[in-house]
């Protein structure tokens, strides 16, 4: 057994993770509001002479045998079980408003002519097709919920639904406003998660679990951010700009063509994040942990960084590659999931610790004085060649970091002729020339990137 030393620095640890701690210096919050932090560091002089790639090899991902029907599989994620305690849950919901005599948590009264006071409950058969008919909604778009039971008049145009056949519109309403996925006597005002993630975390962690069980991901996943839409009044959603949901409730997820395999909540008033464990001050000094792996030194990421390695320690031991953009990335961030035994690649920042060269070659760029010709790189590996830092001419200047390219891989790409007449567009315009459509060599770390980023977009 080997120990560890916790850092005097350290100012928390993360919790699904013994190789890293938190530390917030090297970073700042990109909104007043939000925890959600980026890695700032000033540009590295040094350079390697011998970048040592990586290597992953590729796997596809595998399912196992999925159920026989669409509903059984259905189930797999919502079992019967669970539905089971959600209609015990509303069940005690509903005695408890009735013996108060209010009709929500706010405690506003009961009319004596409420709906609620003749309902007696739901079952398990109701709440499946109460699910159903939200799917349905979903998927068949009207102006308003009710407009989902009207009935056209002759000769207006208009479609008839049929989820009216299966349940009547109050009784929609009734479980929409009522049915409780969670225990209410068991939400704890005062714990560290949010009320709002305590109602849903049991399903959550179920879908995970089902998830797991039948999806074995392949080597190539990606880490980003999503949001879940929630239009109502909350201290705990967030707004991400250029999402296609910009503002709900956020999750860290780490994905694969589309398929989340495990997320974490985004909690906005978390100083250290969705992982961190904030240390004692009496903590604070260097202290032994145990840890059998021979790895002598913890490497210090912010709290944002820290969810990358916590998702990736989620998943099945084997060799991944994971794909971050570059709200992540920073050499310590690579070091760390190399120390994992994990690949990496993503965007960087110009302030995130890459090249002064690159930094320099970025501003050119931006000044429309770059020395670059279009699809040329330059790669300068890190001091202690672990990681790779390339740049890369497309319409504009792209910076990397990576452990896997060694920056010499090439890859075929069908690329069109861009339309734009901007001034940064000539050098590319000039290189199609005459042509519409060409076939072009990138490099693979941007080949790559295009390819894997989108894994949790897909799914968004």
């Amino acid at each position: 057994m080997n120990s560890l030393l916790i850092p005097q620095e350290a100012q928390a640890l993360n919790a699904y993770d013994d190789k890293s701690f938190i530390k917030e210096d090297h970073s700042h919050q990109m909104h007043p509001n939000d925890p959600t932090r980026v890695a700032v560091f000033p540009a590295e002089k040094d350079r390697g002479t011998n970048f040592e790639p990586f290597p992953v090899e590729t796997r596809k991902f595998h399912i196992s045998t999925p159920p026989p029907t669409p509903l059984q599989l259905f189930q797999l994620f919502l079992p019967i079980s669970l539905v089971e305690r959600w209609v015990q849950y509303t069940q005690s919901w509903l005695s408890w408003l009735k013996e108060n005599n209010i009709i929500d948590s706010w405690k506003h009264p009961m009319m004596k002519n409420a709906r609620l006071r003749a309902w007696q409950g739901t079952s398990v058969a109701e709440v499946y097709v109460w699910l159903a008919v939200l799917i349905y909604m979903g998927i068949h778009k009207e102006r308003t919920i009710q407009s989902h039971w009207g009935t056209p008049k002759p000769g207006e145009q208009r479609p008839l639904h049929s989820i009216i056949k299966f349940m009547p519109n109050w009784k929609f309403h009734i479980l929409h406003r009522h049915l409780r996925p969670f225990d209410y006597t068991k939400i704890d005002e005062t714990a560290p998660l949010p009320k709002v993630f305590q109602a849903c975390d049991e399903w959550s962690d179920h879908i995970q679990a089902a998830s797991a069980e039948i999806f074995i991901p392949g080597s190539h996943l990606a880490v980003d951010e999503c949001m879940i839409r929630y239009t109502g009044r909350s201290n705990d959603t967030t707004v991400v700009k250029g999402k296609p949901i910009p503002r709900g409730f956020k999750i860290w997820v780490i994905a694969q063509h589309g398929f989340f395999i495990h997320w974490f909540w985004h909690i906005t008033g978390a100083q250290y994040g969705a992982v961190g464990v904030e240390l004692p001050p009496a903590k604070r000094r260097c202290t032994r942990r145990t840890k059998g792996d021979t790895t002598d030194e913890l490497i210090p990421l912010n709290s944002t960084q820290s969810v990358v390695a916590a998702l990736a320690n989620t998943l099945p031991k084997a060799t991944y590659h994971v794909f971050v953009d570059n709200l992540f990335s920073s050499a310590d961030l690579f070091r760390s999931l190399r120390m994992h035994g994990h690949g990496a690649t993503g965007t960087a920042r110009p302030n995130s610790g890459i090249h002064e060269e690159l930094v320099h070659d970025l501003k050119g760029d931006k000044r429309l004085s770059t020395s670059y010709d279009f699809n040329q790189i330059k790669v300068i590996p890190t001091p202690d060649n672990m990681v790779n830092q390339i740049a890369w001419k497309d319409n504009r200047l792209v910076l990397f970091f990576t452990t896997v390219f060694s920056g010499q891989e090439r890859v075929e790409r069908r690329r069109k002729k861009p339309t734009s007449k901007k001034p940064e567009a000539r050098q590319i315009r000039r290189f199609f020339g005459d042509e519409a459509i060409r076939d072009i060599s990138i490099p693979g770390v941007a080949a790559g990137y295009n390819d894997e980023m989108n894994h949790v977009d897909r799914g968004d």
